[in-house]
């Protein structure tokens, strides 16, 4: 694999220890690189504050054009205001469903936050407070939810958006049913309410809600209360299974890694422990895969970019230049994959040709006049004009049965 400038500068500016690889890049004997292009990528991968954050680090930010700084500093502004309405909005809510005897674990970005693994405020990109709940208690978190100001929305108030299928549980991904419906708070940020972590490998171990909390870690808040966090070896696994076994999050690999260098900072062997985790849940080539390419970028050796491998494959994807077409590719595929089940794939293909007044009541946030049939026409030009063709192109395809290998669950303890 041939990495351009754009590519090693977003690398080198990935993690706070590579601020040599960077002072080597942008020296004077090298091409200027394309600022543009890079402040677009790393706001697409969700790195553009932590990009910023080693720039400076490494002293080299006044070396920047006076425009991709501004650019910069405004994400960056941006990110440290939505972090903070992130951290004391789930600490409120945390709080609300504790009174209520109903534990929540934070997942991902707001465990993140909350167990303060980054820096400084703003550097991990999110938009989402994801809380896993006990499935036996999820009805009553939905109901503390509600009351704390988060709101399913209801199709003749949402916002139109062609949507390819029907919003039915039979229809929805594996991913998909890992969280209840989502819900929408103060400041625009998202709730999910997970009932599950992890998909499970077959005879693999469960790592279920009770697991979990039991080898969750407890930390005092800013009030002194103890905040329940999960184990480091947890969230790293869970942060590999979103990205790679999911694939909900492909287009932010680069993300996840930062994710994983962050925690090995704050918990020397973690690594060790979450290679022993992925074994349990036959996961060993996705996490494998994910600390090969964490460890690269840490050294700031390059030179092994192009090796073969789960690392290259992971690599590959996360330096595209258009990652939505990635996500897009892999959501129709799993939608529509025939081997894992030729009957709910033709249900899904069924669903799109004909689809429900439900349906088309979310898709143009009005009620359909007349027979439901009359409106498919105009559903089917919607869904074509809207579809991204890019997730098509035999590159997508060929990235995304990579990962997909790398990501599928193997017979546990291998």
């Amino acid at each position: 694999m041939i990495l351009t400038t754009t590519d090693k500068l977003l690398l080198s500016g990935l993690l706070p220890n590579t601020a040599d690889s960077l002072r080597a890049l942008l020296d004077e004997s090298h091409p200027a690189p394309d600022w543009e292009a890079v402040i677009r990528r790393a706001e697409m991968h969700g790195i553009a504050a932590l990009l910023r954050f080693n720039l400076a680090g490494a002293g080299l930010l006044d070396a920047m054009p006076l425009h991709p700084r501004q650019a910069l500093y405004i994400q960056a502004q941006l990110q440290a205001a939505r972090h903070l309405a992130l951290v004391s909005e789930a600490r409120r809510l945390i709080r609300a469903l504790n009174a209520a005897g109903v534990t929540a674990l934070p997942l991902k970005g707001a465990a993140l936050m909350l167990g303060g693994y980054y820096p400084q405020a703003g550097l991990r990109a999110a938009a989402d407070i994801d809380l896993l709940i006990s499935p036996e208690r999820l009805i009553e978190a939905e109901r503390i939810a509600h009351e704390c100001g988060y709101l399913v929305k209801k199709y003749p108030d949402a916002e139109p958006g062609t949507t390819l299928l029907p919003p039915r549980a039979e229809h929805r991904l594996p991913a998909e049913l890992n969280h209840a419906e989502a819900r929408s708070g103060p400041g625009g940020l998202i709730l999910e309410l997970h009932r599950r972590a992890f998909h499970y490998a077959r005879g693999a171990r469960d790592f279920g809600f009770a697991e979990m909390t039991a080898r969750a870690v407890t930390q005092p808040d800013e009030k002194g209360e103890p905040l329940l966090l999960p184990a480091p070896e947890d969230l790293c696994l869970h942060l590999v299974h979103h990205t790679l076994v999911d694939l909900r999050s492909t287009h932010l690999i680069l993300r996840t890694v930062a994710d994983l260098h962050f925690i090995t900072q704050r918990v020397p062997g973690v690594l060790r422990r979450l290679k022993e985790q992925a074994a349990a849940m036959g996961l060993t080539e996705a996490a494998q895969s994910a600390i090969d390419l964490l460890r690269m970028i840490q050294q700031g050796d390059l030179t092994e970019a192009g090796r073969e491998g789960g690392m290259a494959a992971l690599l590959e994807a996360a330096l595209q230049q258009s990652p939505a077409a990635l996500a897009a590719a892999a959501t129709v595929f799993e939608h529509f994959d025939v081997q894992q089940s030729l009957a709910g794939a033709v249900r899904s293909m069924a669903a799109v040709a004909f689809t429900s007044k439900e349906h088309l009541v979310r898709d143009y946030g009005t009620q359909p006049t007349g027979p439901v049939f009359l409106h498919y026409p105009r559903r089917l030009f919607d869904v074509m004009r809207k579809f991204n063709w890019k997730s098509l192109h035999p590159a997508t395809l060929r990235r995304l049965i990579r990962l997909r290998r790398i990501g599928r669950p193997q017979s546990a303890g291998k």
